[in-house]
């Protein structure tokens, strides 16, 4: 449950680091990324390196490094690319380990300096101008690393460390670095604005809650899946086809030739995969924003989980598709002991704090197995799904008691009486409802702060000191 819990929290760091590994892609095989139109001869591939360490951190940079180094790998593994191009492939230089290093430990190497950078960045003072004046080094900075390596592993091409210094300096890397400089800027500013927190707040609040469903999940994953096996399909269609119209007219193809053809159609499939990666990205944004205003209706203002019309909508579709086994979950209903006085005694903010401290529980310890809601006033329920067994509800039914006897409003002791009935077939919800509510009165009988199962089983804990005697 902790590996889910951190998932949650940490989805839109994963979905954000998908988006720059698929912008990586894209520029590397793309004019987006290479840019040559003359005189302007301008590189920008490193750009989301840099974008990763500025927005995200060290090791999300690593990753982009990683993922540019295979691009760059994959691209010298052509005939037709120059000799020091060739160095960067394993397979074309002859030096596989130094190739490798070349190519992909470099860019690692890369995203881990910038990375640090970054990370000292955020904690000076005058933020933004270190920002700005690291992202504006980045170029350099990878140009360095690049041709330190090449200078180090294949000392026969030439290259060295003031190799990255022959152009420093002209208007193409100034542009460059301008750019780069203005692009991480407006990045780290948007990440860092309150529209762009409460857009992340939103979507976590629909992932959290699962209101985007497995379905929907599962259905993205095998979209993606078949769009790769497809691309394949049509990649080798298409050199097939170059190879037989260039047949027709005398044009006959080599091995090396169908594999530099090969080679082309495979990076043509993997800028494309890549744009459909940041369209899918941006429709799943737009589907759970879209997802959270409409459901932001069936949530209680005051305390964040359901109400009461959209609990009970939840419940009758859970149990129209109920089996007729054994083990189909629980129905639960909690209520505030002496609420009325709390709210008498402290005041109504006291009161809404204790709903908000009830509401924060219930989805906290039982919002992994299934809905919790709001009824009216003090009133609360939850529905468990099948997945959750007897032994594991007693137990976070004793941690919901207990975390809630440690949370004191103006001195007093907040408690529960919570009543449990077993969901069996054929049961509607307004009966689950009566007879959980019976058990939630037998709660408050046997002296409150306890849970009671309708099934007879009678759990009674140990009484505790509350302003309020029943």
């Amino acid at each position: 449950m902790k590996i889910k819990a951190f998932l949650n929290k940490n989805s839109m760091r994963f979905t954000l680091l998908f988006a720059l590994v698929s912008l990586e892609l894209l520029m590397s095989f793309s004019f987006l990324g290479y840019l040559h139109i003359e005189p302007i001869s301008i590189t920008f591939a490193f750009i989301p390196v840099v974008l990763a360490g500025a927005i995200l951190g060290i090791p999300d940079a690593i990753i982009i490094g990683a993922v540019f180094g295979l691009a760059s790998m994959w691209k010298a593994g052509a005939h037709y690319v120059q000799y020091s191009d060739q160095l960067f492939s394993p397979f074309m230089s002859g030096y596989p380990i130094e190739s490798l290093l070349l190519s992909v430990g470099s860019r690692m190497l890369f995203g881990l300096v910038i990375g640090v950078l970054f990370f000292i960045a955020k904690r000076l003072p005058f933020t933004w101008l270190w920002i700005t004046l690291t992202a504006f080094m980045g170029r350099l900075l990878h140009s360095i690393l690049v041709y330190s390596c090449m200078g180090l592993l294949f000392p026969q091409a030439g290259y060295s460390t003031v190799s990255a210094f022959q152009n420093f300096g002209n208007a193409n890397d100034l542009l460059t670095s301008l750019l780069t400089a203005l692009i991480v800027l407006l990045a780290w500013r948007l990440e860092k604005s309150n529209l762009w927190q409460n857009f992340c707040l939103k979507i976590q609040k629909v992932q959290s809650r699962q209101w985007g469903g497995h379905y929907y999940k599962q259905s993205t994953a095998g979209v993606i899946l078949l769009a790769i096996l497809f691309s394949m399909f049509v990649g080798i269609y298409f050199v097939n086809r170059m190879e037989y119209a260039l047949g027709r007219s005398g044009i006959i193809l080599s091995a090396v030739n169908y594999a530099d053809l090969m080679h082309l159609q495979v990076q043509f499939l993997i800028g494309v995969l890549s744009i459909m990666m940041l369209l899918a990205i941006f429709l799943s944004f737009t589907r759970q924003y879209a997802t959270y205003m409409t459901l932001e209706a069936d949530v209680d203002q005051l305390t964040g989980i359901l109400t009461r019309t959209a609990f009970f909508r939840i419940c009758q579709k859970s149990l129209s598709r109920i089996s007729t086994g054994e083990k189909n979950g629980y129905f639960i209903m909690a209520d505030i002991d002496h609420f009325k006085k709390i709210n008498d005694f402290y005041g109504h903010q006291q009161g809404d704090q204790a709903l908000r401290e009830v509401a924060q529980q219930l989805q906290g310890i039982f919002g992994q197995y299934g809905s919790a809601g709001r009824l009216g006033g003090d009133e609360f329920a939850v529905l468990l799904q099948p997945s959750i067994s007897e032994a594991e509800l007693e137990r976070n039914l004793e941690l919901f008691l207990k975390n809630l006897r440690n949370i004191h409003l103006d001195g007093h002791t907040l408690t529960c009486s919570v009543g449990v009935v077993p969901i069996v077939p054929g049961k509607t919800i307004d009966e689950l409802y009566r007879e959980a509510d019976d058990a939630l009165y037998d709660a408050k009988q046997q002296g409150r702060d306890r849970y009671v199962f309708k099934n007879s089983k009678t759990t009674i804990l140990p009484e505790k000191i509350s302003l309020f005697k029943n």
